[in-house]
């Protein structure tokens, strides 16, 4: 089992940004309402985060527009395995 503190250190896109990013901010929450994880397989088979559960959340600003991504924390599990 992984704690927040091992959720928060891996950054699941590290290495894909090329750009400027500023006021960024990573926490872990307990979503209020259904989200779409930016997790594995994104691009083809993304997943819904279901009220209640918990996922990594950051937002910042990339190239000068506001960005919000929501990661369960099932995948943050698989990625972490990974390592």
């Amino acid at each position: 089992m992984n704690s927040d503190a091992d959720y928060l250190r891996y950054d699941p896109f590290d290495g894909d940004r090329d750009v400027d990013i500023r006021c960024r901010t990573v926490k872990i929450v307990t979503v209020r309402k259904a989200q779409k994880c930016h997790g594995l397989n994104y691009q083809t088979h993304g997943h819904v985060i279901q009220v209640s559960e918990r996922a990594r959340y950051e937002q910042a600003i990339v190239d000068g527009e506001w960005g919000r991504y929501y990661v369960c924390l099932a995948c943050m599990d698989k990625w972490l395995a990974d390592l």
